[in-house]
């Protein structure tokens, strides 16, 4: 849809600055230019897209879940909480600890998941990049790269206030000012509230299980001190409170009201900055900026997901994250185009997590001591009595880490021929992480032994284990494409590019580990700590051709691409034994093939119509895992062929827009949305015997505007389709999230 909109198509395209292009019918400007790119960002030798202001509006777009389908291969299960942003382009993702995705706001990383799921405030443009991004920007960009960019006050100047109401509760505050304060200097100020009432009942309490409050600011302060030289000053801040994991039973493709005793609810905050300075002559452009984030948050959840007393969990996380990077790029008309850059972090996590055995769970481990002594007939075993109620499992983990990067890439344009343009980049990638915890268990026990009579012992069993350990890793990046334009509106390209991302530790494998400890037995074997919580990193080479072009000269434009990516020591999700938690492991090799398909058709100034399509055949190539039968017994399991679970294998979206300009009428303009998102097939497990078909959304938006008011009715998931948006396993149960439900509400804007 909007990858290649913004051709200079005669009587479409405006004479706009030259690193902007105005979109076709949308009357919106994009950048095309980057602070460290050598080409323009619309005709890269990539799979990219551009979604602008009024393409967010016009789809309900508010944050990064509400992208998924909206591009091929692009894919976002909205569940659990705004802690969970499991991200997968073309197959590749993850959906617990790490990242495969990058993102950037306003040319500063974002370096956790954990934040990814925020308001998207005072957007001008998202830019989304499919494949490996390596080369220009690291180990967090293995399948891709999201660029979010702010407007900036001195390029346009503005008031708005947004309100939004619809059912389920829902409401929606949106305000904002863009004013210049003196010729070369201008401030932008924006401010949200998002809430809901939820859409999901515990059957437990008769309350709603995922009620929304969120809300936040964010502010930006640019200064053009001179002809060359640009400051940029940003700060934010976003807080959320909201019911979370909504899980219910799975049976048969049905998903149960959740129904649970312990609270499940997560709550955030956010806080962060950037200062950005660029010098900018007619030969190169110098770029720094300064980045700061920190988040500290909230996490409870009922770990047995039932109304009896077995496991629950709280876990407080709190971050703080310093990132710089300093670029330098040719800024000519030359055929010969470079750019240099070092990228340095240093990022402070601790994590505080408390598991609670609770009464049920007890009572089963105290039935095991019973068992035991009543199966001795040497009276030799004593009676142990747990006298715990609970038994908490508190554990504290720093995992601090930091690095750094060099990066450089070369285009050269007209090579040998008019048209040919070759690219190379290489990038040297390091860090290192360190893990230092301390966790423990108590339990109390009354032990009663004796051959002549009772005698009662009180005991206490303390299981500690605290320790440090630190592990680095390093890494080229490589990067090399052609790509051969037609004329200025029609190209074909061909990649060839390294993914990476790093390893590192499974802190929710310890609450496993140190219960296991506390039941040792003596002369048992000793596995090392280090051993059972690492992963390794996963590496990735993606090889990529690809078409963009003008059809129909003026009204039809297409972008198609094709992929193979080979994967080695990929790294999946999985649950520990007890259900305690999720961990990353790797699983030997994968390999994903597929296709991205956009046409985009202009039928008349007013109508316009869209496509987006994804293929991915994304399977295990060789992984073998071994698991405990039925019978006790370990053997091995061969996944390879297999899908990989949660990347689906279609992704579909159709759209139908109607914009009328209307003159001399009670209304200035008019218009009509239809929009059509379809996923699937999704393996939810490695077995491949859970899946969700593939199923469509239905989305719908009219409205009208006068003056400086717009009014708009919309509707999401207007056929009520009911569909799996999260599916998995713990403590012998199969769980699942529904999708959401049909909403309906309506928009007021006021643009002054």
């Amino acid at each position: 849809l909007f990858s290649f909109v913004g051709l200079k198509a005669e009587g479409l395209i405006f004479d706009v600055p030259q690193d902007t292009s105005k979109l076709q019918s949308l009357n919106e400007v994009i950048i095309t230019s980057s602070t460290k790119e050598t080409n323009n960002l619309q005709t890269l030798p990539a799979s990219v897209s551009f979604l602008t202001p009024v393409v967010l509006e016009g789809r309900k777009i508010v944050n990064v879940k509400d992208l998924s389908a909206v591009i091929p291969n692009f894919f976002i299960p909205d569940y659990g909480s705004k802690l969970s942003v499991p991200i997968y382009i073309r197959g590749i993702g993850e959906r617990s600890t790490g990242q495969s995705i990058g993102m950037y706001m306003d040319n500063m990383p974002y370096l956790n998941k954990s934040v990814f799921d925020f308001e998207f405030l005072d957007i001008s443009q998202i830019e989304i990049l499919r494949g490996p991004q390596g080369t220009l920007y690291g180990r967090n960009a293995m399948s891709g790269m999201i660029h979010i960019r702010t407007h900036s006050p001195l390029h346009s100047q503005y008031g708005k206030i947004s309100l939004t109401t619809g059912n389920y509760g829902l409401f929606r505050a949106r305000v904002a000012a863009s004013e210049l304060i003196r010729e070369n200097l201008g401030l932008t100020i924006s401010g949200y509230y998002d809430g809901n009432s939820g859409y999901f009942t515990n059957q437990y309490n008769g309350k709603k299980a995922d009620k929304l409050r969120s809300a936040g600011a964010r502010m930006r302060l640019d200064w053009k001190i001179n002809p060359n030289w640009e400051a940029q000053l940003t700060g934010s801040y976003d807080k959320v409170e909201q019911g979370a994991f909504p899980y219910g039973v799975y049976t048969n493709g049905n998903t149960s009201k959740p129904n649970y005793n312990s609270p499940g609810d997560y709550s955030r905050q956010i806080a962060g900055g950037s200062f950005n300075l660029k010098y900018e002559n007619s030969s190169i452009l110098i770029n720094s900026n300064t980045g700061f984030l920190y988040f500290d948050d909230d996490m409870k959840m009922d770990l047995d997901y039932s109304p009896a007393s077995k496991f629950r969990i709280n876990q407080l996380q709190s971050e703080r994250s310093w990132t710089e990077e300093l670029t330098i790029r040719s800024n000519t008309n030359n055929n010969y185009q470079w750019s240099f850059g070092i990228f340095g972090f240093y990022n402070d996590l601790k994590t505080n997590v408390v598991t609670t055995m609770e009464k049920q769970t007890l009572a089963e481990m105290q039935q095991g001591f019973t068992i035991l002594h009543e199966r001795d007939t040497t009276h030799r075993v004593p009676l142990m009595t747990i006298t715990d109620s609970e038994i908490p499992i508190p554990g504290l983990f720093k995992t601090p880490s930091y690095g750094g990067a060099i990066f450089h890439q070369s285009t050269y344009n007209n090579l040998f021929i008019e048209g040919l343009s070759a690219i190379a980049g290489v990038r040297l990638d390091y860090e290192k992480v360190k893990l230092n915890y301390d966790t423990h268990m108590h339990m109390h026990l009354d032990i009663t032994k004796g051959v002549f009579g009772p005698m009662h012992i009180d005991s206490t069993v303390i299981t500690h284990l605290q320790g440090k350990h630190q592990t680095s890793f390093t890494e080229i990046l490589p990067k090399i494409a052609l790509k051969y334009e037609f004329d200025p509106k029609n190209y074909i390209y061909g990649t060839v590019s390294n993914g990476y991302k790093a390893g590192g530790y499974n802190i929710q494998s310890f609450a496993d580990i140190i219960r296991d400890a506390s039941q040792k037995r003596p002369g048992a074997e000793d596995v090392s700590v280090i051993d059972l919580v690492s992963y390794k990193p996963e590496y990735s080479w993606n090889y990529e051709v690809g078409f963009k072009g003008e059809l129909v000269k003026d009204y039809l434009f297409t972008e198609v691409a094709f992929y193979c990516i080979a994967v080695k020591d990929i790294q999946i999700t999985d649950f520990v034994e007890s259900g305690q938690g999720r961990i990353l492991k790797n699983a030997g090799k994968a390999k994903s093939v597929g296709f991205d398909l956009s046409l985009s058709a202009f039928i008349t100034p007013e109508l316009s119509f869209y496509l987006n399509y994804g293929f991915t055949r994304a399977t295990f190539k060789d992984y073998k895992k071994k698991e405990q039968s039925t019978n006790g017994q370990l053997e091995e399991i061969n996944y390879s062929g297999n899908y990989i679970p949660f990347a689906p294998q279609n992704t579909l979206s159709l759209s139908g827009v109607y914009m009328k300009n209307i003159q001399n009428k009670w209304i200035d303009s008019f218009n009509m949305q239809v929009h059509y998102n379809a996923v699937g097939k999704i393996y939810w497990t490695e077995e491949n015997d859970i899946s969700q078909d593939i199923y469509g959304l239905l989305n719908a938006r009219i409205g009208v505007n006068k003056g400086i008011l717009g009014i708009n009715f919309w509707a999401s998931n207007l056929l009520n389709t009911k569909y799996t948006a999260f599916y998995f396993e713990s403590l012998g149960q199969n769980l699942a999230q529904s999708g959401k439900p049909f909403t309906f509400g309506v928009d007021v804007n006021l643009s002054f």
